[in-house]
């Protein structure tokens, strides 16, 4: 947001310049059409290599062509060809949108790209756990790591981030399919202004972000995955797909800031869990629902998971011995360890013998970024989060969208009007997300910043449509982005109000399917999540090139780690989750759930709904209780194509921890069978 006044004022001019007057904004029957005003592209913040070029003559950009008589008749060719191809795409798209109708209920279009998603099945849900206490709390997706951070709060007199490693080292043991040290990832922490921290540290006082997020190699290039070299298999699967990691040095970082306890006695824990543990509902989930065969061919993996052949189940204890051997050099030695020295040798070995092109230097000169997180307010609190390449801006902005709505005046989201004037919003957030990129690559990084402040919403509100909803191109998207996947998050608050909201991720789900089989470390395959120059998508969107893969280049995230104060300044909650592109959007459900009177366990359990422009369809979780066909009927008159699914299917989920009135209280979804603990 802009520093000083006259930026302020410079800004606010521009916007009223490119704002509609209401002639302008309204179509045919008072129905706003933004196509002719909504330009994101003039405000893009990141940096396009194929859109701004200057011409060898007078340095006149190139996208603002000289009108010439010399090119007439080329442009007039061009335009030609332009309009035909126009025309094509619109007759597939019409087509798409026939398919899309007529698998109503039934699963994403196979014509479209998009997998089959069982419908609701009507079976019960997982039990959900909400537990209380006065002094700490803990939330994570895995009762056993929920239970050891809560041990370093309770017993080891840590603080939020002590506990917050030894979690999410846990997690990243246990749930290897999710997360682990071969990822990356981001944090929001609050460093309490009474704390048990030397002075010299307690001058650090307030509410940081720190990005571990992975980085692209040195060696990367954006054609890297074009489809004359590998492709986009190669970003999903082997030693290309794979992004330094970042998880160690992000733990590191918030340690130094906020951490009282030995490190070795914080990963310690983990090592030696590592040595015997047993398989969960989620891990026996994870291997049979994905039909994982491929790991059978791979010893490394074998010797874990199918140790006799078959694959393990729940309730089977296994080890990950090798694993547990790094963690012991690492709680030794430090995160250092990781990237220098001997397993930083095998781990690049192993990513080379897979096609990579990471090399030992990539490790060493891996830093993590902290600096302080973004916030705005909504309804008397401020919330904090992270900025890009993450979600967080964009989920603060659909907040700001939603905010005069008084949802907790107006049935909440059980008024089915609420429940479009949500889905409106979340489109028009993914519009604007179609921009963000690494802000380190952006030509002007500070259009991330108009996208959560209240200027951006009040100009767009109009344009929420209470009768009707729209076609994609009315929110804004002006380029396709991937989808991420998987991810973890883990919440947790201590005695002096610290608190430390954490998502890691190794991005889909078993990462890049490489294992080091001396270090044991699985790694990401973040690369994914960049884009691929020359191949647009079904809707005739192209990749954004803001997203291109290039050296030291960190991919765009959907993650949003939240901690909201109070206007007092005192602690509210702690919020976070998983779950892909439907991360920041399930937060602000649960902020909307919270704000309405539920407990945080209620708050995260209810059904949620989603969309993301493309596809152009509408998700409603639906649970054992069944459809709520009124809500059904009331989107589909107003032009939602719907998409039902089982809730129990955890393909996004939250996990939390409130304040209230002196009492802590902490739930972890039950999507992905999560256990909180408190005491």
């Amino acid at each position: 947001m802009p520093s000083s006044s006259s930026r302020e004022a410079q800004d606010r001019a521009e916007r009223e310049r490119l704002l509609p007057n209401e002639n302008e904004r309204n179509g045919p029957d008072n129905q706003r059409t933004p196509s002719s005003w909504w330009t994101p592209r003039m405000f893009s913040g990141c940096n396009d290599p194929n859109s701004v070029e200057e011409d060898e003559e007078d340095g006149v950009p190139s996208r603002y062509p000289k009108r010439s008589s010399s090119k007439f008749w080329i442009q007039s060719s061009t335009y030609l060809v332009i309009l035909v191809t126009g025309i094509f795409l619109g007759l597939v798209a019409s087509k798409m949108h026939r398919e899309i109708k007529a698998s109503r209920g039934n699963g994403f279009p196979t014509e479209a790209g998009y997998p089959k998603i069982p419908p609701p099945s009507g079976l019960p849900r997982p039990p959900a756990y909400l537990v209380n206490g006065t002094h700490g709390a803990v939330a994570s997706e895995e009762v056993t790591c929920s239970n050891l951070g809560l041990s370093i709060l309770k017993d080891k007199n840590g603080t939020a981030v002590d506990a917050a490693v030894t979690t999410a080292l846990c997690v990243g043991l246990l749930n290897a399919f999710a997360s682990g040290i071969g990822g990356g990832g981001f944090m929001v922490i609050r460093i309490p202004e009474h704390s048990p921290l030397p002075h010299h540290k307690a001058r650090e006082a307030g509410i940081w972000a720190v990005d571990f997020r992975e980085t692209s190699p040195a060696k990367s290039q954006k054609e890297m995955y074009g489809e004359k070299k590998a492709g986009r298999v190669a970003a999903q699967n082997g030693g290309l797909a794979i992004g330094v990691p970042g998880e160690l040095r992000g733990l590191e970082m918030a340690h130094e800031m906020y951490g009282t306890l030995p490190w070795e006695e914080l990963v310690m824990p983990v090592a030696e869990l590592a040595k015997r543990y047993q398989v969960s509902r989620i891990l026996a989930k994870r291997i049979r629902s994905m039909g994982e065969s491929w790991m059978k061919n791979f010893d490394a993996w074998k010797q874990v998971y199918a140790p006799d052949g078959q694959f393990v189940v729940e309730g089977d204890w296994i080890a990950r011995k090798n694993y547990g051997k790094t963690l012991e050099t690492i709680a030794r030695h430090g995160a250092s360890a990781f990237y220098e020295g001997e397993i930083a040798k095998k781990s690049v070995r192993t990513i080379q013998g897979y096609d990579g092109i990471m090399d030992e230097e990539d490790l060493k000169s891996f830093k993590a970024r902290r600096y302080p997180a973004i916030h705005q307010t909504y309804h008397g609190k401020t919330i904090y989060t992270t900025s890009a390449p993450t979600s967080g801006g964009v989920m603060l902005g659909i907040l700001n969208l939603l905010e005069p709505y008084n949802f907790q005046e107006s049935s909440c989201l059980d008024s089915h009007i609420n429940q479009h004037r949500l889905v409106e919003a979340m489109k028009f957030g993914f519009g604007a997300r179609s921009e963000v990129c690494d802000p380190a690559f952006a030509q002007n990084a500070s259009r991330f910043d108009e996208f959560y402040s209240k200027e951006w919403a009040d100009a767009i509100r109009p344009l929420i449509t209470d009768n009707t909803t729209h076609d994609y191109k009315y929110y804004g998207l002006v380029h396709d982005t991937p989808i991420d996947k998987g991810t973890t998050h883990l919440s947790v608050v201590d005695q002096w109000g610290g608190a430390a909201s954490v998502t890691s991720t190794v991005n889909g789900i078993w990462g890049s399917k490489v294992m080091d089989p001396e270090t044991g470390i699985i790694f990401n395959n973040e690369q994914d999540d960049f884009a691929i120059p020359g191949a647009a998508d079904q809707f005739g969107l192209q990749p954004s090139p803001w997203n291109y893969p290039a050296p030291g280049k960190k991919p765009l995230s959907s993650t949003a780690a939240t901690i909201i104060l109070n206007d007092d300044g005192s602690l509210h909650a702690v919020l976070g989750g998983s779950g892909g592109s439907r991360i920041f959007p399930s937060i602000v459900q649960v902020i909307l759930n919270l704000e309405c009177g539920y407990d945080i366990s209620a708050a995260i359990e209810r059904p949620r709904i989603h969309n993301q422009i493309v596809p152009q369809i509408t998700t409603i979780e639906v649970g054992p209780e069944g459809e709520d066909k009124g809500l059904s009927k009331s989107l589909r008159a107003k032009g939602h194509e719907l998409l039902l699914f089982d809730v129990n299917l955890g393909i996004a989920e939250v996990q939390g921890v409130i304040l209230d009135n002196g009492t802590l209280w902490a739930a972890s979804d039950s999507r992905k069978h999560g256990v909180a603990a408190a005491y």
